[in-house]
């Protein structure tokens, strides 16, 4: 379907369903609100959706999804403006990769749909560069030309690739019923994934250079008008709550990037002695975020917050499943039918995830992509980092989407699916090296956490960082590794690509013809029925029990 076919779609949808009684007592509020010199917002918000246009999760009897869709949020979307007055509608950013819909399309329709459904603003995440910056200007320019729906990261530096320019902007001023809103947006730096050169992401080298930017685009908005300021913010969590400390002129810190699902929006005490409130909707469309806020006073006081779950009590908005079903169509045309034939089934949930209070840190999607890669290769032993595992697999039926989405990181141009699998050497020496790299930024990012096959490691998340792997601890097979000694590894090409940034040395490096998706499809169909394995290869000695 042409991207005309998706706006067409897109405008039958744009209709409104409020009713007279309701719209005259909207405006009603909206008069005694100006009379008091008071005026409540609704802002509305998600993050991370990455790609996942279509419903997911477990399944139902028709094998469809039953959390999350973009149809959901538009429902969501059209039923709160035909009942507030003032609504503010703010994605925080990374729609790039994640799903079929990526790898498809490179992110048109869901940007294309972003813009239709209203939303305001969107921040630039960290994955829309995955690709590099040309990509990501060929997808803006094919989805808006140069009618863009704003997209915001203050702390990029566009000098080396000015074309960007067109679309990303650092920050925008709007009326949201006579209140001025001013939003800026961040972008995080050094994810090793990321590749925005010749564009640099500015504040990698010196958080600080992050506080200062976010410090002039809040000065420099209130200069201009804002009697409201809003950070659009892809830094993460860790970020986010440093800004709300230390930079004054900040109401509110709509956050991405971890995934992180605040039930309540978090408080923090800024410089000036008010409130800064960070809020963070969890990921894939799962949940959009609602807020009242009151402006008066020259402060906002939040009257209420609520995520609101996308799951079987919103329907789906008509028009806009047409438009997801249409793409779904061409993505069986290009990959197969990866959506109704049943491969396999998930005795119970695979998850990327270990409970924090067990000394265990395995998780069972790494053990299981791990243990998929070993065999193919029958090398000693497989790895790959947290962060380059997207998502598990929900218990039940497996079908091709759903092995996909956790291996969807790359882009084979021959397939159009992502990274193929490779093989190298290494010495006990630096297989120590690389365990400890991937402990070093524990707890604030697991994405360089290795997950293991053939392998066994402790550590202690107590030490000081580069200080945490128990050297002693580090088995093979049950055997103690040995410093000189040479191994075998699997991993895929993404892991080989980043081992030099952590200064981990190798040798004798294979790049192999087998996909990661297709080497864990086959393990898992092999296997008819997975399960999620105990978690004993990796230990944290500091935890509970």
């Amino acid at each position: 379907m042409d991207h005309k076919g998706i706006l067409h779609l897109m405008r039958r949808g744009e209709r409104t369903r409020g009713h007279g009684l309701l719209v005259a007592l909207t405006a009603l509020f909206f008069l005694v609100g100006l009379a008091l010199g008071a005026q409540t917002i609704t802002l509305l918000h998600v993050n991370d959706s990455h790609s996942h246009l279509d419903q997911w999760g477990p399944k139902d009897d028709n094998l469809e999804g039953t959390l999350g869709g973009i149809a959901k949020v538009a429902t969501v979307i059209g039923e709160t403006r035909a009942t507030d007055a003032n609504v503010l509608v703010l994605h925080a950013g990374d729609v790039f990769h994640g799903d079929f819909f990526f790898n498809a399309y490179f992110g048109v329709p869901e940007l294309q749909l972003l813009q239709q459904l209203g939303f305001d603003a969107m921040a630039v995440g960290n994955h829309e560069f995955d690709f590099g910056p040309d990509v990501l200007a060929n997808s803006l320019n094919t989805a808006y030309g140069s009618n863009t729906l704003p997209l915001l990261s203050a702390n990029l530096d566009m000098t080396a690739y000015p074309a960007l320019e067109t679309w990303i902007k650092p920050s925008i001023l709007k009326d949201v019923g006579g209140v001025e809103v001013g939003i800026f947006g961040m972008t995080v730096p050094n994810v090793p994934t990321s590749q925005p050169a010749p564009v640099v992401i500015l504040g990698g080298d010196d958080p600080n250079v992050l506080m200062t930017i976010a410090g002039n685009q809040a000065a420099t908005l209130r200069a201009e008008g804002a009697q409201v300021v809003i950070m659009l913010s892809h830094l993460g969590y860790t970020y986010d709550q440093v800004v709300a400390q230390k930079v004054p002129g900040i109401d509110l810190i709509v956050g991405g990037h971890d995934h992180y699902v605040f039930q309540q929006p978090k408080a923090f005490t800024n410089p000036s002695g008010g409130q800064t409130y960070v809020v963070q909707a969890g990921k894939f469309y799962q949940y959009v975020g609602k807020m009242h806020f009151t402006y008066a006073d020259g402060g906002i006081t939040i009257d209420d917050y609520q995520l609101i779950p996308m799951d079987a009590t919103v329907p789906a908005a008509p028009e806009i499943t047409a438009v997801v079903d249409q793409l779904k169509a061409g993505i069986v045309q290009q990959y197969g039918d990866v959506y109704q034939t049943v491969l396999a089934t998930a005795a119970a949930d695979i998850t990327t995830t270990y409970d924090p209070a067990q000394k265990r840190r395995d998780t069972a999607m790494g053990d299981l992509l791990t243990d998929a890669m070993r065999q193919k290769t029958g090398t000693d032993i497989a790895v790959t980092p947290n962060g380059l595992i997207s998502e598990g697999l929900c218990q039940g039926p497996i079908v091709g989407d759903d092995i996909f989405k956790p291996v969807s990181f790359g882009y084979d141009v021959a397939t159009g699916l992502g990274f193929k699998i490779a093989t190298f050497q290494i010495t006990g020496t630096n297989l120590r090296l690389g365990l400890e790299a991937g402990l070093a930024n524990l707890p604030y990012s697991e994405d360089a956490f290795i997950q293991v096959s053939g392998l066994t490691y402790s550590y202690n998340s107590r030490k000081a960082s580069l200080h945490r792997l128990k050297p002693a601890s580090v088995k093979i097979n049950g055997k103690p590794v040995k410093n000189n000694k040479t191994y075998t590894v699997t991993a895929n090409e993404g892991v080989v690509a980043l081992l030099p940034l952590f200064g981990i040395q190798v040798t004798n490096i294979q790049m192999l013809p087998d996909l990661e998706y297709d080497v864990l499809k086959d393990y898992i169909v092999s296997k008819g029925t997975v399960s999620p394995e105990t978690g004993t290869r990796i230990k944290d000695v500091a935890a509970g029990k």
